[in-house]
């Protein structure tokens, strides 16, 4: 049950939340800065933590300003536009060396951090609903089903904003009334690349009319690809497919599985690649890739000599070794979680680079802590985890040296991490 009380907030957590002491203990508030004293809605959640959301502010924060973007109180995007430059990057260095704090790690070297700005995530999934002729699209309000309907976006390429504007009308005439659809765009290599998730045409399935609609949308909106699925996780059909969109890292050129896993912003991707090669060693050798995706960190790492890479993921697996051509590269299909790559095996590398989802990679890190690797260079969207798998291999035969804190997920509480382990 919702009340109201009054908060003043002490801290920001690591998801961006101001916690403070309000009259039932302590206190998430979403919205919240350091210095704040507001009023706000409170309840308590699932969790069994009392949160809650700002309805007045009564003295604001040193650290506040306006949010730059019109749909900041409506849509459930951004959360830290509210936060002063300067409070948000030492806010999100300091995420990071909480993390590692919490677990007693140290690194020998910071590198100079990386902030990407606005206007450069180059993917986006717009949240669409038909009520009669009339189509809205955008994302969702915080904590409801309630659409936003967004024209701009200060976080993604204009081009996304463009193709969403594009694609809208057309949606009427594929699109169940009353019934929801995700629509994902990501441009990449000059190419849109969409795909439909959830119902569509009359029987919620594509039909041949719809097809034929979908075709026609492709042809007028010049759409690489689109492709469709009733349920998020689920394989791709692709029904039109003009141009593979295409990808390139480093040596290797990868022609795209729809719906690709990439690093959100190409700024991000450059920043990250590079972080990882000034780590690498300079000279040729035998090195390994895992949890590889498509080849962000294979294709540059081809340039120090043969590289083998490891993926889960079937679609991204068959796009590597239909590039790889006469490349020095191997893919493996391999799901490190249930079977991590064993201690023998890892020991043929001169260096292994590991990039685990937001999950992390506890399993494959208890497997490399005792080997004899002489380079292990992590690459994290997710400091807790990054944190835990770290612990491991120190308290294995590494030791933690470099840390590289570079943000890509401007105005939200992710942020990624580069860092390189040695023998001890």
């Amino acid at each position: 049950m919702a009340s109201t009380s009054e908060v003043t907030i002490e801290y920001l957590g690591p998801k961006g939340d101001g916690i403070g002491k309000g009259q039932r203990g302590r206190v998430y508030i979403e919205g919240g800065l350091p210095g704040d004293r507001v009023r706000a809605k409170t309840w308590r959640g699932e969790d069994d933590i009392i949160r809650g959301e700002v309805t007045d502010i009564i003295a604001p924060s040193q650290h506040r300003i306006q949010p730059p973007c019109k749909y900041y109180d409506q849509c459930g995007g951004c959360t830290l536009q509210h936060a002063k430059a300067d409070f948000y990057r030492n806010w999100k260095l300091g995420v990071v060396e909480g993390a590692l704090k919490k677990l007693n790690l140290h690194a020998r070297r910071w590198d100079e951090p990386v902030f990407i700005g606005g206007g450069t995530r180059r993917r986006a999934t717009f949240a669409v609903k038909r009520v009669r002729d009339k189509v809205v699209m955008g994302y969702y309000k915080r904590r409801s089903k309630e659409i936003t309907d967004i024209e701009s976006c200060l976080v993604v390429m204009p081009e996304i904003i463009k193709m969403r504007d594009t694609l809208k009308p057309f949606l009427v005439d594929i699109m169940q009334e009353k019934r929801g659809l995700d629509v994902f765009i990501q441009y990449v290599g000059g190419a849109y690349d969409v795909v439909f998730t959830g119902p569509l045409g009359v029987k919620g399935e594509p039909d041949m009319r719809t097809r034929e609609a979908v075709a026609d949308i492709a042809r007028k909106a010049r759409i690489a690809r689109i492709g469709w699925r009733m349920h998020e996780r689920e394989d791709i059909e692709i029904l039109i497919e003009n141009q593979k969109p295409t990808a390139t890292f480093g040596e290797l050129r990868v022609g795209l599985p729809p719906a690709a896993f990439l690093q959100p912003t190409l700024e991000g991707e450059k920043a990250l690649s590079d972080s990882v090669m000034a780590l690498m060693p300079n000279k040729k050798g035998h090195y390994a890739d895992l949890f590889s995706g498509c080849g962000t960190f294979s294709g540059p790492m081809l340039a120090r000599g043969s590289v083998d890479a490891y993926e889960s993921v079937d679609p991204a697996i068959k796009a590597l070794v239909k590039a790889k051509g006469a490349l020095p590269l191997k893919a493996f299909k391999r799901d490190l979680f249930r079977n991590p790559l064993r201690r023998d095996e890892a020991n043929r590398y001169d260096a292994i680079v590991f990039d685990p989802p937001r999950a992390g990679a506890r399993e494959q890190a208890q497997a490399l802590a005792t080997g004899n690797v002489p380079l292990l260079i992590g690459v994290s969207c997710n400091p807790a985890t990054f944190a835990r798998d770290a612990r491991i291999l120190c308290d294995g035969n590494y030791r933690l040296e470099t840390m590289r804190v570079i943000d890509q997920f401007t105005w939200s509480h992710h942020v990624e991490i580069v860092a390189s382990f040695s023998r001890k």
